[in-house]
């Protein structure tokens, strides 16, 4: 019975891994039907599928068959009893051994065990395929988490907003270093610009200040707490992020933005609203705020997406605000108008702003220039341009305020 269950649990589970597999290439097809169409690729996605669909059917063949001879074993094993059984007691009963009553009672008995116990190994058969398919999503879901918090870690309360980054090394892999005893402050109150060509490390450091990765060495200070020792949802929470492509939950969009700050009133909502220029498109649209945006807010262009994003940061009103890319997808006058007002609602908190337009940075306290995982240039805007370094090439090569495809030579020169 125990080779039986290992078997039934190991075909379960491995149909189950098969079956999540072609669910998500199904997925990523639809969602990107657009695309299949604007390349006439429908054909093409369907014979993609179909080898995905037929590999599911496969291992379905294979796990329902095995099902099916094990039910034909029980079948003939408890017929085979039955016969069996029956026939033993019409020996004993022909030799006088039993009577009519012990020979009804005995046989009535022995069937009834019989068919009971073949429909409690159909039931246990069930269960192990039940426990197949469960352990499956298991697997995929319950994982050692990499980032936790240390035991009885104390919650932190950012009161000034300073960051230091001191000796941090930090990869991805082994062979991946990004960053190699990285050491620099940034003060409270200070708007830094981090600019680069991409895979330079803005991204990864912004991603350590967040705590989404845990550098290998060195520690991340802000306000002189190492923030590997403190709670990770404390951190979260005195830390705003605008990130470049956001992310809506299916709901309206007075939800949306009272997201960043749940006990927030309507006229809060509304005032982060009007200074993240979305007042004027929500109070548009015939429902208002109470419209619905759609999964992942598919209702709303990226613009209107990306203004929700700013309103409900400027609700959530934390000491630390990260802009990436904050707003890439804005027109330049939209763009003008929510920069005023993120000045403004800036004040005096610590602010870090990924940037590749730089003409979107030129205004902060400070910009630091980032190549292969190195901080190469640090200063203002105008201390950088008359270094005449690697940000004055980036500054004169730049069409339209968008950094060049490609890295710079070193020995490139501009007129």
């Amino acid at each position: 019975m125990g080779f039986v269950k290992r078997l039934r649990q190991n075909y379960a589970q491995h149909f189950a891994a098969t079956r999540s597999m072609v669910n998500g290439k199904i997925v990523d097809a639809v969602t990107n039907i657009l695309n299949a169409k604007l390349f006439a690729r429908l054909d093409f996605e369907r014979h993609y599928l179909g080898g995905f669909l037929e590999t599911e059917l496969t291992d379905a063949r294979r796990t329902f068959w095995y099902m099916e001879r094990v039910r034909w074993f029980q079948f003939l094993a408890a017929g085979t009893l039955k016969i069996g059984t029956v026939y033993y007691a019409l020996t004993l009963w022909e030799a006088n051994l039993i009577g009519v009553g012990d020979f009804t009672m005995s046989v009535g008995l022995s069937l009834l065990i019989i068919n009971d116990a073949r429909n409690l190994t159909r039931r246990f058969l069930e269960f192990f395929e039940y426990i197949g398919n469960i352990s499956n999503g298991i697997d995929t879901i319950v994982r050692p988490h990499e980032i936790i918090d240390v035991p009885d870690a104390p919650a932190l309360h950012i009161s000034q907003g300073r960051i230091e980054f001191k000796n941090v090394t930090f990869g991805y892999t082994a062979d991946h270093q990004v960053f190699n005893n990285l050491n620099i402050v940034i003060e409270p109150g200070q708007r830094v610009g981090l600019v680069g060509f991409s895979g330079s490390g803005k991204s990864t450091f912004v991603g350590l200040i967040l705590r989404n990765f845990a550098p290998q060495s060195g520690e991340i200070l802000i306000d002189g707490y190492d923030i590997a020792k403190v709670s990770l949802d404390s951190l979260h929470t005195q830390v705003s992020l605008i990130p470049q492509d956001p992310s809506l939950f299916h709901r309206s969009l007075m939800d949306n933005i009272r997201y960043g700050k749940l006990e927030a009133s309507d006229s809060d909502v509304h005032k982060a609203a009007g200074m993240a220029n979305a007042a004027e498109f929500i109070e548009g649209i015939a429902e208002g705020y109470a419209a619905q945006v759609g999964e992942r807010g598919v209702k709303l262009s990226g613009g209107q997406r990306q203004r929700i994003a700013i309103a409900r940061v400027m609700l959530k009103d934390a000491p630390l605000l990260i802009l990436d890319e904050a707003t890439s997808s804005l027109d330049s006058i939209t763009e003008k108008t929510i920069q005023d007002n993120l000045d403004q609602a800036m004040g005096r908190k610590t602010v870090i702003a990924i940037a590749h337009r730089l003409s979107t940075i030129v205004h902060l306290d400070r910009i630091l220039v980032f190549d292969g995982g190195r901080i190469v240039e640090d200063g203002s805007h105008d201390q950088l341009l008359q270094q005449q370094g690697f940000y004055y090439r980036l500054w004169t090569m730049q069409v339209g305020g968008f950094l060049p495809e490609q890295a710079l030579p070193s020995n490139s020169k501009t007129e």
